[in-house]
């Protein structure tokens, strides 16, 4: 739990301290989370280039590479797909609140009447 601050300087703490609280509480957790998946990103761009750099040196031969090809597949996948999901949620993320409530608020119920029954 976070602390709750006086916001209004009230001396009192009011329900609308304690939510807006909770509001800076989780916009810090966001932004602390988008942090920690852009340097993720970073840091798998930037193995790729360095391992490739490494490939391509004299450092390893060209039978230990020709050894290791499908790993080495696999590594390019792994670490293309997770700067991929970072650069596509990014841009999903970026569009209006509207589109994006779209898809992820739950449908509102309708009222149906309720059927009468028949005058004999």
């Amino acid at each position: 739990m976070s602390p709750v601050m006086d916001l209004d300087n009230d001396g009192k703490i009011s329900k609308k301290d304690i939510d807006n609280s909770n509001v800076l509480l989780e916009l810090e957790l966001r932004e602390e989370k988008a942090d920690s998946q852009r340097n993720m990103a970073w840091v798998a761009m930037l193995s790729m280039i360095v391992f490739t750099m490494l490939l391509f040196s004299p450092v390893i031969s060209d039978t230990r590479v020709a050894a290791l090809a499908d790993l080495l597949g696999l590594f390019y996948i792994a670490q293309a797909g997770v700067v991929g999901a970072y650069m596509g949620v990014t841009a999903w993320m970026s569009k209006s609140p509207s589109s994006v409530s779209r898809f992820t608020a739950a449908p509102t119920p309708t009222k149906v009447p309720a059927a009468r029954e028949p005058e004999l």
